[in-house]
């Protein structure tokens, strides 16, 4: 439990109002999306209260806070968006809830190497809006783009819609910069690959905050696709729609975004393909290959042709 001495200690590193200690700020920091109904025996965690809510707004500010709190005990739960539904940021013992949403800084795009280095608290709906204006996006959509924050989508791991075409968010870190449970300031290189030695950014991915919090990091980000083109295919049964939907990656056919839903006894595999026009198409299994095509081959060469219907399907991509 936190006294006045350890909220004026740690007010006077990120200031009297970055430091939040009553009961309407303490209950809005409580948890993130997944419901106290959902957390099933982990439920009665979320009647835990942190002490204080701490928001720094730059590196040194987060590594100060983490040296107070380490020299004292206090445990401290790093805090983004708020839209996990693991129930990771549950205070459990209390303590420093460490919102990084004041870091919210993009401070780097590289069109060339196709990278951007921002702040922990950057949103992500944010960080495409700024993208968008130089033909640019980031590879990772979850449903909380509105909310969540880079840092936070790294430290979870997290999934989103082209997770097919760009693998979780984890696969899109390049580098970062991260503060060491005893206050330290980490920083990995930013190279495309490490070619010798334990990629340390694997430390902090999907870590939820146990080995350090981060603080910065460079991302993949991606040119926008000139077109799509979206199919939707039903099917009798559940399995059906997984077995043609694994044949279809077996066959080395990955589009943007593979969601197979199950709704009123209606099973659908929902598909976006994304790329380039026609006759500018990257070149792929040995052969040019335009949106068109690669829509037309997992209709026609695997079990989506056999076991299911095409449902219809086709729109210009928008920027």
């Amino acid at each position: 439990m936190l006294d006045e001495s350890g909220v004026a200690s740690l007010a006077s590193i990120v200031g009297d109002e970055n430091v939040l200690a009553d009961a309407d700020s303490l209950d809005r920091y409580t948890g993130d999306s997944l419901s106290p109904s959902r957390a099933f025996g982990a439920a009665a965690a979320f009647e835990r209260l942190a002490d204080v809510v701490v928001r720094p707004g730059c590196t040194s500010e987060v590594a100060e806070v983490v040296r107070w709190a380490n020299e004292h005990q206090i445990p401290i739960v790093p805090y983004g968006g708020g839209t996990g539904v693991m129930g990771a940021v549950v205070p459990e013992r209390g303590g420093i809830v460490l919102d990084v949403k004041r870091m919210n800084r993009v401070l780097e795009i590289d069109p060339e190497s196709l990278t951007a280095r921002v702040d922990a608290g950057v949103v992500l709906e944010e960080l495409e809006t700024v993208l968008a204006e130089h033909g640019l996006m980031i590879g990772h959509d979850p449903y909380s783009v509105p909310i969540a924050t880079v840092a936070g989508t790294i430290s979870t791991n997290g999934v989103g819609y082209r997770a097919c075409a760009h693998g979780p968010m984890g696969d899109q870190l390049v580098g970062l910069e991260a503060v060491l449970p005893d206050g330290r300031i980490i920083e990995t290189r930013d190279v495309p690959k490490y070619s010798s030695g334990p990629n340390l950014n694997h430390l902090f991915i999907g870590a939820e905050g146990t080995f350090g919090v981060i603080t910065r990091a460079t991302i993949r980000i991606y040119r926008v696709p000139e077109s799509a083109q979206f199919a939707s295919v039903g099917f009798d049964t559940f399995d059906e729609g997984f077995a043609a939907a694994t044949e279809m990656l077996a066959l080395g056919i990955r589009p943007s975004l593979l969601d197979l839903t199950e709704e009123d006894e209606e099973v659908t595999l929902h598909l976006l393909f994304e790329g380039f026009t026609e006759g500018v198409a990257p070149r792929r299994s040995g052969r040019q290959q335009s949106v068109t095509q690669r829509v037309a081959i997992p209709l026609e060469q695997s079990p989506l042709n056999t076991t299911g219907q095409f449902g219809a399907t086709q729109r210009k991509a928008t920027s």
